[in-house]
């Protein structure tokens, strides 16, 4: 019986340490990744949270834009309800003129380094996205970037269409000519009201994004 002791104490000796060692190991991988998925949380968290700023920011922006192109749409419903040997002078200064309550129909820009998409660009590229549960929210983002996308793709084109009338103007002037009705065909086209359109659009499609978000843990 003491002889059976002895051959087997190694054996013990064995299995407790490698006890040791198997529970070592179990407890380091779980620990890696309970640290690893806190870290993948955090992540997520944090580039929602920015993207969710971002969308704000530009939510306001269009609203701004929205705004701000008033102007030029009241001056073709102006150019639509009065014959072009008609208009007032003061009436046509007052459109001409940027100030408070908009853009004059001579202004143009470029509205694409107006609205951001830079957190956009970060989340496709790090690899979080199909960590994200949230597939609603996560297609809803894919469209409110698609949307500003497009928005900014369009609004360009118009002022680069507005900006061509503006030369076509100036050119007259400088020939001694006379323009009854400045930009006429720009504004009677339906542009200025495609341009406010866009932009109201695009912010309502932002703010239903931004809505989705109140749905989620993450951002909270």
């Amino acid at each position: 019986m003491n002889k059976s002791r002895e051959t087997n104490r190694p054996i013990l000796k064995y299995i407790r340490e490698l006890s040791i060692v198997v529970t070592g190991i179990v407890i380091t991988i779980g620990t890696g990744i309970l640290v690893n998925n806190n870290n993948n949380k955090k992540d997520q968290k944090q580039y929602l949270e920015t993207i969710k700023f971002e969308l704000e920011e530009n939510a306001k922006m269009f609203d701004y834009t929205t705004k701000w192109l008033q102007k030029p749409l009241k001056y073709a419903r102006y150019l639509n309800l009065n014959d072009k040997k008609s208009l007032n002078k003061d009436t046509l200064n007052y459109y001409g003129n940027t100030d408070d309550d908009g853009c004059g129909y001579t202004y143009v820009v470029s509205m694409s380094a107006m609205f951001k998409t830079n957190a956009f660009e970060m989340l496709k590229f790090s690899g979080t996205m199909r960590q994200i549960k949230n597939k609603e929210l996560l297609l809803s983002i894919w469209e409110a970037y698609s949307i500003i996308e497009m928005a900014s793709l369009n609004l360009d084109m118009y002022f680069r269409r507005k900006e061509e009338e503006v030369v076509k103007n100036r050119q007259l002037l400088a020939e001694g000519k006379t323009v009854d009705a400045p930009m006429y065909d720009f504004h009677i086209s339906g542009i200025p009201f495609e341009m406010v359109r866009w932009s109201r659009q695009t912010s309502e499609i932002i703010k239903e994004t931004l809505s989705k978000f109140e749905d989620t843990k993450i951002v909270k």
